[in-house]
């Protein structure tokens, strides 16, 4: 490999790294509390280089946002194309559910956003995109699962985003929540209207 080649690997595995500590610094610890510092002991690179990479810590959460978007896209790519529609649909239900149970966290960072979002302006784009993102991806999930049923996909989805970030948000705030109970009934909800077409 070249220096060329090594350097720009080097560099991209850097970027990578620094992000995913981010992420995990950002979820676990909130925006306010996750330092820059932090974030590159736990990446393992010197606090000069995320420097290199991103201009404040602003610039370095909306790239996580757009990572995420791009991991969850591809997830749902791979569903829709490897699932029968029954498992797609399953898939589509449980895996927020399971989401909020298995990395609370990340919805915990997402009602965060959602604040920020709303009050700093450097926010509002990302988190815009970030609403899109999910509309898009659960559109295509209804779209594949309906098979032309439902004649207003992107409300449908929008509705599903709200109702899975909404479920995620009384599951943290009370751990006694029946978010199994919820969840069953919203795919009762959502079935009638494939139903009834």
């Amino acid at each position: 490999m070249s220096v060329s080649k090594k350097t720009a690997s080097n560099g991209a595995n850097n970027r990578s790294l620094i992000i995913s500590a981010a992420y995990k610094l950002l979820a676990e610890e909130g925006y306010y509390a996750a330092t820059m510092k932090e974030i590159a002991n736990a990446a393992g690179v010197a606090p000069g280089l995320i420097h290199y990479y991103f201009s404040s810590k602003d610039q370095l959460l909306q790239e996580v946002l757009y990572v995420a978007g791009d991991r969850y896209m591809k997830e749902v790519e791979q569903w829709c194309n490897t699932l029968a529609s029954p498992q797609l649909l399953e898939t589509t239900f449980s895996e927020p559910k399971q989401r909020v149970i298995n990395e609370p966290e990340w919805f915990q960072l997402r009602c965060e956003l959602f604040a920020l979002g709303l009050r700093n302006p450097n926010f509002h784009e990302a988190v815009q995109v970030m609403l899109s993102t999910g509309r898009q991806c659960i559109t295509r999930l209804v779209c594949q699962i309906a098979g032309g049923k439902i004649t207003k996909p992107e409300a449908v989805a929008g509705i599903l985003l709200a109702a899975f970030d909404g479920l995620a948000l009384q599951k943290l705030v009370d751990p006694d929540f029946d978010l199994e109970s919820a969840y069953c009934v919203l795919l009762q909800m959502f079935t009638s209207q494939l139903s009834e077409k």
